[in-house]
């Protein structure tokens, strides 16, 4: 099995570039392709031509199959979906639908070994630099490169041995792209980091709340994890959660800007602070809402802040945390739910998903006064956008046809939908009740919800 973490910067380059040109190919030549041959992601196996030619394009994919990648590895590196949060409580989380023991700040040296030696996947943080977190915008910092070098080096060559380590990431946070020695200091650090690590792991930085495609893009020439802050209560879009996916839509932009087909965007919400009295009943929903629109649109993963009991959140932490933990166990636990969002494929042919009632769009406020010091004129203006209320992503994977609905809107929702080939079989894909299949399906979703529906061939059958 070739294993991908042992490449060169460049081999890594150009295998996602090929894979990236050659899938648009495939999407010409899979119809023909698939009379005689399905690729079974799940199992491996090849159906018979017979076996196939009955088949539906419902349940067809022209995606590639998963690279050749570790099963108890991390994305993109492996098959498991990376899931954290700051500041946590390993041997509580990783137990709780955490995968991952997440980036500590100070000195986490003596963290990274801890989880290392109980055999915790980790993040590593490494810094080295000039403290650009005092944020004084009259400095003009001067960087000892040969030392700058030399103290990055030595620090991950010490703690590449350790296996449990994941990603590696970047502090300072929050580097700003129109400071040119901190954009320095990036390069130079993410070019050392990747010279000393044998393995090649991914490298992370976090970004500030208002970050848009254009700046993140000059910070993804870098890095090859692209998350900015989703902190959408703290920030003042409380009731326009939409602009989650606008945010990965804008990672993912930074990230085709680059041509970078191994970076990845993650979604990054909050868990720092009480809701106003009376609104505690809504944060179940809030959290299911966040994770799941940045998934369908495109996230690969979370990273959330914090999991540390910060005293602003001290009322209702718990509800927080047992929502992410939710999120966690159905997308990596027994449901395997993350799977759907790393390798499922493209269906050849989809569903008719209908707004009947509710907004179908939301004017929502993008800038504002989050993290100002490192945040630009540019990306503080307030403005308004007209973005969809609600979203949709339908994958094949395992031989089956998923679809994830989102409302994002502030009032209830209904759909329909429609589509689905003769003999199919549907349950709910997050508690496994059966979907009766009369067309169409009614779906009423209240402010906020979340909808799975997992489609089969033919009939299930209940084991006894």
């Amino acid at each position: 099995m070739r294993d991908l973490r042992k490449r060169s910067p460049a081999a890594l380059s150009n295998h996602w570039k090929l894979r990236s040109r050659i899938s648009p190919i495939i999407g010409i030549l899979a119809p023909a392709f698939f009379q005689s041959l399905e690729v079974c992601c799940v199992t491996g196996c090849q159906k018979t031509a017979q076996e196939q030619a009955a088949a539906d394009p419902f349940f067809l994919s022209a995606a590639m199959p998963a690279a050749d990648l570790l099963a108890d590895g991390f994305y993109p590196h492996g098959r498991r979906m990376p899931f954290m949060g700051y500041s946590g409580v390993p041997a509580r989380d990783l137990t709780n639908g955490f995968t991952v023991a997440g980036p500590s700040y100070g000195n986490d040296v003596p963290y990274v070994r801890m989880c290392a030696s109980n055999g915790w996947p980790v993040v590593a943080h490494i810094s080295h630099g000039p403290r650009f977190t005092d944020k004084d915008p009259a400095k003009n910092y001067k960087l000892d490169e040969p030392a700058l070098r030399s103290n990055v080096a030595a620090e991950v060559r010490a703690l590449a041995p350790l296996k449990q380590i994941v990603w590696w990431a970047v502090q300072p946070e929050e580097l700003r792209c129109w400071r040119k020695a901190e954009m320095q200091y990036l390069e130079i650090v993410t070019e050392t980091i990747r010279a000393n690590d044998p393995l090649r792991r991914p490298i992370y930085i976090y970004n500030p709340n208002n970050r848009d495609a254009g700046s993140l893009a000059l910070i993804a020439k870098f890095v090859d994890v692209i998350g900015k802050g989703c902190y959408v209560n703290s920030c003042g879009k409380k009731r326009d959660r939409a602009w989650v996916g606008w945010s990965i839509e804008q990672e993912i932009a930074a990230i085709k800007t680059n041509d970078r087909p191994d970076a990845i965007s993650i979604v990054m919400p909050e868990l720092c602070k009480d809701p106003e009295p009376g609104e505690e009943k809504e944060i179940r929903d809030w959290v299911r809402h966040d994770v799941y629109l940045g998934l369908v649109k495109g996230a690969k993963g979370m990273c959330l802040w914090s999991l540390f009991k910060r005293g602003e959140v001290k009322k209702t932490w718990q509800l927080w945390y047992d929502a992410y933990a939710g999120c966690g166990r159905e997308l990596n636990g027994g449901r395997g739910l993350g799977q759907v969002f790393l390798f499922g494929g493209e269906p050849s042919a989809k569903l008719d998903v209908k707004l009947v009632k509710g907004a179908a769009t939301a004017a929502v406020k993008l800038g504002g006064n989050a993290e100002p010091a490192t945040t630009s004129e540019q990306e503080r203006r307030e403005r308004e956008q007209k973005m969809p209320s609600w979203a949709a992503r339908e994958f094949v994977y395992g031989g089956d046809h998923w679809i994830f609905l989102v409302n994002s809107a502030n009032d209830r929702a209904t759909f329909e939908i429609a589509g689905w080939p003769a003999g199919a079989s549907a349950e709910n894909a997050f508690d496994s009740q059966p979907v009766e299949l009369r067309a169409p399906i009614r779906l009423d979703l209240s402010a906020y919800g979340v909808a799975a529906i997992r489609f089969s061939r033919g009939k299930k059958v209940e084991p006894k």
